[in-house]
């Protein structure tokens, strides 16, 4: 899987997500022959989390991910 493939998955996938009127929670979204799934803990405030694309039941891309308000 290269940058190209797995931008266009990302972006597809979190379109839907936000489509959705959601940011956090768990997601599972299908484009092509490939499955995005994204996990997370926490809430607005903090919160980590992975995402992963898998082909053919083998994990091709993961992001491992963390944000929340920052405060001065």
């Amino acid at each position: 899987m290269d940058a190209g493939v797995a931008g266009r998955v990302i972006q597809r996938s979190l379109s839907a997500l936000y489509g959705e009127g959601r940011f956090l929670g768990g997601f599972t979204h299908q484009v092509e022959d490939m499955i995005y799934v994204d996990t997370n803990e926490g809430e607005f405030r903090s919160f980590t989390g992975v995402e992963r694309i898998y082909r053919e039941g083998i994990e091709a891309y993961r992001l491992d991910y963390h944000g929340g308000i920052i405060k001065p």
